[in-house]
């Protein structure tokens, strides 16, 4: 443990940006942080925790936390200098995308839920007066109930996706925002990493990918 620094602390938690974002392609573990020792001196390494408590689990051997620096800074850089292939391109796209279509769906679900819902109260007063036999109510209220469980799951799962496509879009502002700077990286910055990048997936030694929060995935060599 660091001086001043307790574990189970955010401070404690926070101190590393890979930590708990590496992820191991074999099996899906995450990689832990761990000091190895070559010729007499140290370094940090990320290993898979799986590999690490069972080696016939997982055979994805360990990486160098200095190659998964330099891997994220030519990333990025590329990024910066491809800005007009790659980003720019992304975020037309984002911008022209038809999300109309997906509100107006979701106003004609809100239009049948108010319309299950009417049914439903005319029912119960039906019932109330005498004019249906229980038998039936609940038959036919027991439908509607249904019905307006699936209306509003439909709902909820076109209310998501226009959502996710707003942050997708508004991270890919930020990322161009950033990129059209021009300002190429020298080292390794812990803050711009955790801004933008999701999670890091190993798929061997030499090679990795980095998820964006934007939804791109972009594959170094290391």
């Amino acid at each position: 443990m660091e001086k001043g620094i307790t574990k189970g602390s955010g401070k404690y938690l926070n101190r590393y940006p890979f930590s708990g974002k590496i992820i191991c392609s074999e099996c899906g573990g995450k990689f832990k942080r761990r000091i190895h020792s070559k010729n007499g001196g140290k370094y940090v390494a990320w290993c898979c925790g799986k590999h690490i408590d069972d080696v016939t689990a997982c055979s994805m051997k360990f990486i160098r936390n200095a190659d998964v620096e330099k891997a994220f800074v030519t990333m990025m850089n590329k990024l910066v200098y491809g800005r007009r292939f790659v980003l720019r391109p992304l975020l037309e796209s984002l911008r022209e995308m038809d999300q109309s279509d997906s509100f107006g769906m979701i106003q004609e679900l809100e239009l049948r839920m108010e319309k299950n819902a009417e049914q439903r109260q005319i029912l119960t007063g039906l019932m109330a007066k005498g004019y249906l036999e229980p038998a039936l109510f609940n038959k036919e209220n027991n439908e509607l109930l249904q019905e307006a469980a699936e209306l509003e799951m439909q709902k909820n799962g076109l209310s998501h996706s226009v959502n996710g496509e707003m942050v997708k879009t508004g991270e890919v502002e930020a990322l161009l925002k950033f990129a059209e700077k021009g300002e190429m990286l020298t080292a390794f910055d812990g803050e711009l990493f955790g801004r933008f990048v999701e999670q890091i997936t190993v798929y061997s030694r030499n090679g990795i990918g980095f998820q964006m929060k934007c939804g791109l995935t972009l594959r170094e060599r290391m």
